[in-house]
């Protein structure tokens, strides 16, 4: 199966991750479901088919092994599908690398206890076509994170399957379990490295693990088609997104601090390429943010974030997305104005058509603030949207008990 170089970084969800993902999530090692606070499912897990080996890979395992192993043997087949019922984190011992004859029983693989497995049933069983990954890039908007999987190094993923069948043409060929009805994925690049364990309820959750797919190998003889399949693939760096309170802002520096409530605190790098977005916590519409100085003008101390990266420590997060979430909001009407343009009032705010808290300023500045199209985020405008009788609704931080200032202004009906 060929790729080019950016399918390889893009393509699909390998549903035995995703069955894994979701399991995990749910029934991983005795552990019930738990959520966000906000309720959004966040983490994406992909397998991705690649041309070989890439480049400069160090193997993890045996060398020898799994350069034998992952040779292309494998009878032709139309399609491999497999029913998956169980998955297993491994985690590494240093041990052997795969077996080249594919893989064997061992006394661990029954029991599954007392050898740190993190494991979980697959319930409904999952189908999947090993020699057939989908086209594109899958998300699984329905997994929220991992749960009890705590922090280590996993060497290889196992997977259990009831069934497993190919398709040659017309035939439909029934193939012969080995090992205990499983298979394993073999990382060749370095292991699954899991930094820091993951607290959905405390605001620490697992965001993307991208696996890519390598090799497969398949053994038939005479009599039967054995199935002692072995998948190798490359892990890329485990992604978290950490949600908190911020604090200790240095925009000179670009570091923060996240405040999260399960109790932990981490500290936050982020420079000219992060990349930023806005959220409304009422109506949790989102947008991304193209300027990113926009994005750090509106970061303070108190601010609600959701920030995307990677540990460079146990408990230093460089960021690769910050969610700046708004929990301050007004809407209504744009009253008449004093100063031309119409709407606009003598330094450069204007009000809504209500008592109270209702004065709008633009922030970091009248024209820089973000104007949108309720109706149409992603539609932009410019501050002279901004007239007599406007259906407004800004969203940013409460000042002054009469007054918000508004980073993201959106107007127009829902």
């Amino acid at each position: 199966m060929k790729t080019t170089a950016s399918t390889f970084r893009n393509v699909s969800c390998f549903l035995t991750l995703l069955a894994l993902s979701v399991v995990l999530a749910s029934c991983g090692s005795g552990g019930g479901t738990s959520s966000n606070s906000s309720g959004a499912a966040s983490v994406n897990v992909s397998l991705a088919a690649a041309p070989g080996f890439p480049a400069g890979t160090v193997f993890t395992a045996s060398p020898a092994a799994v350069e034998e192993t992952a040779k292309p043997v494998s009878p032709v087949f139309d399609n491999v599908f497999v029913n998956i019922v169980k998955v297993a984190l491994l985690p590494a011992d240093g041990g052997a690398g795969p077996d080249p004859n594919g893989e064997t029983m061992g006394p661990d693989d029954e029991r599954d206890r007392g050898n740190g497995f993190v494991t979980a049933i697959v319930d409904p069983p999952r189908t999947i076509d090993l020699l057939h990954l989908p086209s594109g890039r899958k998300i699984a908007r329905f997994l929220d994170n991992f749960v009890n999987v705590p922090a280590g190094t996993y060497g290889k993923i196992r997977v259990y399957y009831s069934d497993l069948w190919g398709v040659r043409g017309a035939d439909v060929i029934p193939f012969h379990p080995t090992a205990n009805s499983h298979f394993d994925v073999h990382f060749v690049n370095g292991n699954l490295v899991i930094p820091v364990t993951p607290d959905p309820e405390g605001g620490i959750r697992l965001y993307d693990v991208t696996i890519h797919f390598v090799g497969l190998k398949i053994v038939e003889n005479k009599n039967k088609v054995l199935m002692r399949p072995q998948v190798f693939a490359t892990v890329g760096d485990v992604q978290y997104v950490v949600s908190g309170i911020a604090d200790n802002v240095d925009k000179t520096l670009g570091t923060f601090d996240v405040s999260t409530s399960g109790g932990l605190s981490f500290h936050a790098l982020f420079d000219i390429d992060t990349k930023w977005a806005f959220k409304d916590n009422e109506t949790l519409q989102q947008v991304a943010i193209d300027n990113n100085l926009l994005g750090i003008a509106a970061l303070r101390d108190g601010s609600l974030v959701d920030v995307y990266g990677i540990f460079t420590g146990i408990d230093t997060l460089s960021t690769d997305n910050v969610v700046i979430i708004f929990t301050d909001a007004i809407s209504g009407l744009v009253a008449p104005g004093d100063a031309p343009p119409s709407g606009w009032k003598s330094g450069d705010t204007f009000e809504l058509s209500f008592p109270g808290d209702n004065v709008v300023i633009p922030m970091p500045s009248r024209t820089e603030a973000r104007y949108d199209n309720n109706a149409n985020l992603a539609q932009t405008f410019t501050d002279n949207v901004i007239t007599q009788g406007t259906s407004v609704r800004a969203r940013g931080y409460f000042s002054l008990g009469v007054e918000i200032e508004a980073f993201w202004i959106s107007v127009g009906g829902p």
